[in-house]
């Protein structure tokens, strides 16, 4: 009977609903140098992916989770590459131009954003396609960048601002060419990570005195501290699960309840950035 229910709940309501279990790609540096890593949901499973003297870092996975983008020194410059989920297939999408980190893919997973010194010092916003080709500038002034992630409809890049020292997160209308600045100048405030939703910001922000994880809508609106922890709490993750999150604090990855307080690490070893995937 319960099968037959849930044929019938498939064809009228496209399926029935089922837990989806998510995988953890990060960085870690247990070897002695930065490499990706992924783990299952509950920090079992742990594999390594790349293997060499140089860092591989800021892991990202494309929308379908067939690729994970990373930034690597591995030729002597810093280079965007992706790769399958299990380390095989390695492609290097850029090189011999200036250095080029942080990649992020779009909502779609045509193209990938990132951030390139190839024209100027301080680094812009770059796109290209996720095999390398077409790469266009995306903006163009005296403002140093990183950690850039595209809304939900394209029209906005959010980025991390130094605004000479101070970080501050802003968002970039590609159509009008132009930042507006989403947090306060009195505080640091870094790594945006956007939710599955396109509706809220997760971000780290020192405006308490240590780094601690909070939240805001695209807009800049209800701010909400989200994490209570006495350590430092960086870049952020969202999940699959409602209220769920990841953070990476104490040389390892913690998955936070947000309605409960309370966590559980999934690794130590010196590991940091995580990034979710639902299968």
């Amino acid at each position: 009977m319960k099968r037959i229910l849930c044929f019938l709940l498939a064809v009228l309501a496209g399926g029935c609903s089922r837990h989806h279990e998510g995988v953890i790609a990060f960085q870690s540096n247990r070897d002695g140098n930065f490499e990706i890593y992924t783990m299952r949901e509950d920090g079992s499973g742990q594999m390594r992916l790349t293997d060499n003297k140089a860092n591989d870092i800021s892991p990202a996975w494309s929308p379908d989770g067939s690729r994970i983008a990373f930034a690597s020194d591995r030729d002597g410059a810093w280079d965007i590459y992706t790769m399958k989920p299990d380390g095989s297939d390695l492609r290097q999408l850029t090189k011999g131009q200036g250095s080029n980190t942080a990649p992020s893919w779009t909502p779609g997973g045509r193209r990938i954003v990132f951030i390139s010194t190839r024209d100027a010092v301080h680094g812009d916003v770059y796109a290209m396609d996720s095999d390398g080709e077409d790469v266009q500038r995306v903006s163009s002034d005296s403002l140093v960048k990183d950690t850039p992630v595209m809304t939900e409809e394209g029209a906005h890049i959010l980025v991390t601002l130094n605004m000479k020292g101070r970080f501050a997160i802003a968002a970039f209308s590609v159509a009008g060419k132009k930042f507006t600045i989403l947090t306060p100048s009195e505080s640091n405030n870094q790594t945006p990570a956007l939710s599955p939703d396109g509706r809220e910001i997760l971000f780290t922000t020192d405006r308490d005195g240590s780094d601690k994880v909070y939240s805001m809508s695209v807009t800049g609106g209800d701010v909400t501290r989200r994490t209570f922890g006495t350590a430092d709490e960086r870049t952020p993750s969202w999940t699959s699960t409602p209220g769920v999150i990841l953070v990476s604090k104490k040389g390892g990855i913690y998955q936070e309840n947000l309605s409960t307080k309370k966590e559980m690490v999934l690794s130590y070893k010196g590991d940091y950035a995580p990034a979710w995937f639902s299968k």
